[in-house]
């Protein structure tokens, strides 16, 4: 069954490859993917489709896939996707895998670029960590229609001149709006919190600065982070080995001693945040599940991908 797409606005013609022309795949693969050749821009393709439309697959997994795919075919693979919100998008660009969203949105790098997402980090494109607080702050709080510098202030831990110039940040970046209210200066999103979410993912930073290892730690103010918080939030098993996170400026490294070595042989996996881990949301003892989602989204393992992908879900439910 062959079949054509378009590739912003040229029409493309696919034809089914047989299956005499994919040995070496194994059968999940043939099973899961229909699977297609294609000249585009004088560059021969092989277009990849789900069988299955309800299944998913993370980032990571279609990078994976790719790879596969490609040692036996030996030309680019391009996933043909249904849809793919803009986090998903940014993430499978990170992970160097071409697509092809309906006639919206292409990543063919060499042959059609019309998304551009850098790689490397833009120090300059990035949030700063108070920025970055006072959007997750913002985001976690659905009560909060808008609020003033001011009532931003009282219920985080930066004073009043870091608050306005993160919310100067905020604006410059087009994340958040402002209004004036007689003489009040009234912050809000003129989108959801899920649409905010997913634009503001090109400007997040990982809230970790540096991770250390110890078997003993003071009564500081730690938050349990990492797999042992995303076991909290999800069906994932948790390690033995539990990750603290603790805001830098709280850190008095001074009592015990700490190992950078990376171990598992330690009690405890301490990672020292840009940023406070309280979020004054009812979390207990966790860390937030959007600052975890970005200490994690890293992560290779397609397990800890999924069940974050799951979380964030929750969230905007």
């Amino acid at each position: 069954m062959n079949k054509a797409i378009s590739i912003a606005g040229i029409p493309v013609s696919l034809d089914i490859i047989g299956r005499d022309k994919l040995k070496g795949l194994s059968l999940d693969l043939l099973l899961s993917f229909r699977f297609y050749s294609a000249e585009f821009n004088k560059h021969t393709l092989c277009f990849v489709e789900k069988t299955d439309s309800t299944r998913s697959y993370t980032p990571m997994q279609y990078a994976r896939t790719a790879i596969l795919i490609e040692r036996i075919l030996n030309i680019p693979i391009v996933f043909i996707l249904q849809s793919a919100p803009f986090y998903i998008r940014q993430r499978l660009i990170e992970q160097g895998v071409y697509f092809v969203v309906s006639d919206r949105y292409v990543f063919l790098p060499g042959m059609l670029i019309n998304e551009r997402i850098r790689k490397k980090e833009n120090t300059e494109q990035r949030l700063s960590p108070v920025a970055q607080y006072v959007l997750l702050n913002f985001l976690l709080h659905s009560d909060m229609r808008e609020f003033t510098i001011q009532d931003m202030q009282s219920r985080i831990p930066y004073n009043y001149l870091a608050v306005s110039r993160a919310i100067n940040e905020l604006e410059g970046k087009q994340l958040l709006q402002a209004r004036k209210e007689w003489k009040t200066k009234l912050i809000y999103s003129p989108i959801s919190r899920k649409e905010l979410w997913e634009k503001s993912m090109p400007y997040f930073i990982s809230p970790i600065k540096k991770t250390v290892y110890s078997d003993e730690i003071d009564n500081g103010p730690f938050y349990i982070g990492g797999i042992s918080a995303l076991s909290h939030y999800s069906f994932l098993n948790p390690d033995d080995q539990t990750t603290l996170a603790i805001w830098e400026r709280d850190f008095v490294p001074d009592n015990h001693s700490f190992s950078e070595w990376e171990s598992s042989d330690f009690k405890y996996k301490i990672e020292i945040w840009k940023y406070s881990p309280e979020m004054k949301i009812g979390q207990h003892e966790y860390v937030d599940r959007l600052s975890l989602y970005l200490s994690l989204r890293d992560d290779n393992d397609p397990r800890v991908e999924k069940e974050l992908e799951n979380i964030i879900d929750e969230i905007w439910q």
